[in-house]
């Protein structure tokens, strides 16, 4: 029984630390808005280009 709270609580914790990680990696979240007129170096690395 031990064993299994030891699992799942394993189970659970990768998946809270791999939903961050994905948060963080994500392009979904980028804002890409050219219109709000900041300089390209404000902007975030996804949106400037030359990666």
């Amino acid at each position: 029984m031990k064993k299994l709270l030891l699992i799942a609580a394993s189970a659970v914790f990768a998946m809270a630390l791999s939903g961050c990680l994905a948060s963080t990696t994500s392009p979904d979240g980028v804002n890409c808005n050219y219109a709000q007129g900041k300089p390209m170096w404000e902007m975030p690395l996804d949106c400037q280009g030359g990666r």
